[in-house]
């Protein structure tokens, strides 16, 4: 198999997933993190997660909380620090399919965007009768096979939301921006984490970013490098599923969909069955390859966080015990540093070294390889869906192509929920 980019996996491992790349990471996830933490405090008490490029950063961030309060002296200061964290947005994440993949020209990726962005308005509002949403759970139970009180949290988003999300142009974010704007969503706070530290967004998004934060709705974490971004569930633990023969059905059969419509899921699992490669590859629930790349990735952005952390911690003491005043604090300081600086490469250089080891021994599968995404979406889709084709673009997105009479029937039972009026939010589950 040939791997997506036009760099071996060695190159790849060598260029981009290396220890400054970890650390440069871990620093945008620390900050990630106290940022979420103020505007705790502020309010805001949910995540919205569009992107599966967003979620090392989550994931990490909450690690890095996690830290700060294992570090607190008393343990009534930790158990205050945990009840907060608890009921955190890190513990209250709605994660919707913004990934946009239009197949042909009539398809645009702001109408795609535009759907999505109407499917979280109706969750807001609590509006369980919006076609948008009442069509959601129709992909969700139809072509997930999903319970859909397992595909929304329990504790459904306010108006007061943070929006996670990475930028490399710029163009996703601010179309998102737009349609927010058409629905009413005004309330929330965008964090975008944004490549080459923003040297690649285009100058009118540039614009539309800073009047963005110049009203206070955003912050803006520039990173060197998201080399996470558009290389599937490998380093980013979520596989994303489109439709694209729904996109075309749902325009063509309802009025409110012509030009706001979408057809993806989400599907989360990075666990394995316990058994070898060869015997593993091509049967549902095996994904080693993938939880193997997606826990080293974990492991190295955590290492890197509670070193990060130790030097904090190293700061403050030696604060303590020589005082910031004195003329050996930054000589002394620079020295401790540099030892946890000089500790943490050599751990994230042999954690990379020994992934590096297992990966071989996959050879030819290949984490980063769309065509092991498919090798391992495959047979999970056609458990739901025995006669569908499975293809992978090469953002690792997963498209499902289906017979005829399957989209035929999904659309009927979405004309029967739709004209039905049912309140899909109705339901104790929901608060």
């Amino acid at each position: 198999m040939t791997n997506e980019s036009a760099l071996p996996l060695t190159a790849l491992w060598q260029n981009e997933f290396n220890a400054d790349n970890l650390i440069d990471y871990a620093r945008a996830s620390k900050d990630l993190s106290e940022y979420i933490r103020v505007l705790v405090k502020e309010g805001y008490r949910h995540l919205v997660v569009p992107s599966r490029g967003a979620v090392p950063f989550i994931s990490a961030a909450a690690a890095a909380w996690r830290l700060d309060i294992r570090s607190l002296p008393t343990y009534d200061e930790r158990l205050k620090e945990m009840s907060e964290l608890t009921y955190s947005p890190f513990h209250q994440k709605l994660i919707l399919p913004f990934s946009a993949d239009p197949q042909d020209a009539t398809q645009t990726t702001a109408a795609i965007r535009r759907y999505w962005s109407r499917v979280l308005a109706g969750i807001v509002r609590r509006d369980g009768t919006d076609p948008y949403l009442t069509f959601y759970k129709v992909l969700v139970e139809n072509l997930a096979k999903r319970n859909w009180l397992a595909a929304l949290p329990s504790k459904l988003p306010t108006e007061n939301f943070i929006f996670v999300d990475t930028v490399v142009s710029g163009r996703a974010i601010c179309e998102i921006f737009r349609a927010f704007e058409e629905v009413g969503l005004d309330k929330c706070h965008f964090i975008l984490i944004v490549d080459a530290r923003g040297a690649e967004v285009a100058q009118r998004y540039q614009r539309e970013i800073k009047a963005m934060a110049d009203q206070g709705r955003c912050t803006v974490l520039p990173v060197n490098r998201l080399f996470t971004e558009d290389r599937g569930p490998a380093v980013s633990g979520v596989w994303s599923t489109v439709y694209p023969q729904i996109l075309d059905a749902v325009r063509q059969r309802f009025e409110w969909a012509r030009d706001a419509y979408g057809a993806g899921t989400f599907y989360h699992q990075v666990s394995s069955s316990q058994v070898k490669p060869r015997q593993g590859i091509g049967t549902p629930d095996y994904n080693m390859p993938v939880t193997q790349m997606y826990a080293s990735l974990y492991v190295g952005i955590s290492t890197a966080v509670r070193a990060l952390r130790d030097a904090e911690a190293a700061e403050k003491k030696l604060a303590d015990q020589v005082g910031r005043e004195s003329s050996a604090f930054a000589e002394m300081l620079a020295e401790r540093q540099a030892d946890i600086d000089l500790d943490l490469r050599r751990q994230l250089e042999y954690q990379l070294m020994k992934f590096r080891e297992a990966v071989e021994e996959m050879k030819p599968y290949s984490p980063l390889d769309k065509e092991t995404t498919r090798i391992l979406a495959e047979p999970r889709v056609h458990e739901a869906h025995p006669d569908a084709v499975v293809t992978v673009s090469s953002s690792h997105l997963v498209r499902v192509t289906l017979p005829d009479s399957e989209i035929s029937r999904v659309m009927l039972e979405a004309e029967r929920e739709i004209a039905l009026g049912k309140d899909v939010l109705d339901d104790d589950w929901f608060r």
